[in-house]
């Protein structure tokens, strides 16, 4: 099974530190390839990876859907600058889905929320059958809230029973840096913003959201 790592990047010095953490922990890098996708080109090179400049709106959600409508895999990967995998993951993900063809994994990082799919793993059917990764109306704020209910309420979603696969150095349980791009995507408006759309696009499969999270709980 070939893993497609969907990356979006808007800090372009991080990118070959942690495209290297997952190189280090793969069984197999050759059965993986990587997808970055920047606001600016990227001069940097690496191992299977194949580069592209964000479309449209430069945010997250963009990007990812451009990554995820390049990538060639048959499991998707969506990866960010401050998650690192555990050793062994290409391995254990595939040993988790065996020949399913339709799944979409919720493993938990430090925080553990029930109803977040923070770092999604699915794959390409379950990709096809929506469209996109995410809503594209969504920038940052709830479209991870919204793949856990949307693909639940499909039944694709796997629920994986473990104190932590992740490991995610987020804000909320870590100390780090507040930069400007962390303020982009957390303001006030993404927020404002995302829990509009969520509402939006459940609607569409007839699932009803009356109360988003909050931001502290998202």
């Amino acid at each position: 099974m070939k893993i497609s790592l969907l990356y979006t990047s808007a800090r372009p010095h991080v990118i070959l530190n942690v495209l290297g953490g997952w190189q280090e922990r793969a069984s197999d890098w050759e059965n993986v390839e990587v997808v970055l996708v920047t606001d600016d080109p990227f001069e940097g090179c690496f191992a299977n990876m194949k580069s592209c400049v964000n479309s449209g709106r430069r945010d997250c959600v963009t990007g990812w859907n451009l990554a995820a409508a390049k990538a060639s895999g048959d499991m998707f990967v969506q990866v960010s600058d401050d998650l690192l995998p555990p050793d062994n993951w290409d391995q254990t993900l595939a040993s988790l889905v065996g020949d399913t063809r339709f799944f979409s994994l919720h493993l938990p990082d430090e925080r553990g929320l029930p109803d977040c799919v923070f770092h999604p793993v699915i794959s390409r059917a379950v990709y096809k059958h929506f469209g996109y990764l995410y809503p594209p109306a969504f920038k940052s704020m709830f479209c991870d809230n919204w793949l856990f209910y949307a693909h639940d309420h499909f039944g694709f979603l796997r629920r994986i029973e473990m104190e932590r696969f992740w490991s995610h150095t987020h804000r909320l349980t870590h100390d780090v840096e507040v930069d400007k791009v962390l303020l982009r995507h957390e303001s006030v408006e993404r927020y404002a913003e995302g829990r509009e759309i969520i509402v939006t696009e459940l609607a569409k499969f007839g699932i009803k959201i009356l109360y988003p999270p909050e931001p502290d709980n998202a």
